[in-house]
């Protein structure tokens, strides 16, 4: 398949572009070159350009390829926080642009990167499943609602089909163990690592659905390569529930450091929420996507990794 990919010199779109290319798809990438994460993509085709200037990327042809793969984005939640026009500018006008940029070049296809955070609270329930109401609780998570909302609204009557793949809590080897703001697992790695006393901002119990980056990426390659089911929406998690402690208490064992670390609870982060994990039933009956990474396993690949970074 000839394959775009926005954002594709980040962390996940980078994975997604060598995975593709390994496998004999040819991929081009539109970047604005502004990532924390450096990324080795030299068999593919680098069109620089900002999403949020479309008279920019009206100049950037692609005609013959079969699918826009659509992560470029600002994906902090924090950050969306303090400066929340970010957020609309980038991820809003971005997937709006984008969208049209499809259509110019006759791009049949686009699937977007969105996030597990657009559910919000669920009191009555733990595991979510993709027909289950949205509140959005942060300026980041109702951008990417917006944008959700965009595909199937503006979108769809363009003849341009989509998919969305809610991606739960992304970790993995390569990320950015320095950023504060944005990773679960690689900010508590980063924090036990080098530190005997943790502070963490929530409550311990809170629980997330941890997913590695191996598995992230087969569920963006399974949705890739199956348009049998246009205009879906599909949770990509694992499909287990991990609550705070236990990530913290795998990260210590794996490190070495039982006994050693100190953690507390220490306020709270704006606009985080409870707790929800995925229900993966549908993305795994409509795509064969199987997950094959549990915590331990991709916590200690990871810590693996992270100690040769020293």
């Amino acid at each position: 398949m000839r394959v775009v990919i926005t954002g594709g010199y980040g962390y996940i779109g980078s994975r997604i572009a060598n995975h593709l290319i390994a496998n004999g798809h040819e991929v081009r990438i539109i970047d604005n070159l502004r990532s924390s994460v450096s990324a080795d993509l030299p068999d593919c085709e680098l069109l620089q350009g900002d999403i949020t200037d479309y008279e920019t990327l009206k100049t950037i042809k692609a005609r013959g390829f079969d699918a826009l793969l659509h992560l470029a984005a600002q994906s902090s939640g924090p950050l969306s926080a303090e400066i929340p026009d970010v957020d609309i500018k980038i991820n809003v006008l971005g997937t709006l642009n984008m969208i049209k940029w499809c259509r110019d070049n006759n791009i049949p296809r686009m699937v977007f990167a969105s996030s597990f955070v657009v559910y919000g609270d669920h009191s009555d329930k733990e595991q979510l499943r993709e027909d289950d109401s949205c509140e959005p609780k942060s300026i980041y998570a109702l951008s990417k609602h917006t944008c959700e909302q965009l595909l199937r609204i503006y979108a769809t009557p363009l003849g341009v089909n989509w998919n969305v793949l809610r991606m739960f809590n992304v970790y993995g080897v390569g990320q950015d163990l320095k950023r504060s703001d944005q990773g679960m697992v690689s900010i508590f790695l980063n924090l036990v690592k080098n530190n005997d006393y943790i502070p963490v901002k929530g409550r311990l119990d809170r629980f997330r659905d941890l997913i590695y980056i191996e598995d992230v990426v087969q569920g963006w390659e399974k949705c890739l390569l199956n348009d049998q089911h246009p205009n879906e929406i599909y949770n990509l998690g694992t499909g287990t529930k991990s609550e705070i402690s236990t990530l913290i208490e795998t990260l210590i064992d794996a490190l070495g450091k039982t006994g050693k670390v100190m953690v507390e609870e220490v306020g709270e982060t704006p606009g985080d929420i409870a707790g929800c994990f995925a229900d993966i039933r549908k993305i795994s009956t409509d795509l064969r996507y199987r997950p094959q990474y549990d915590l331990r396993k991709g916590v200690h690949k990871m810590v693996e990794w992270a100690r040769t970074i020293d």
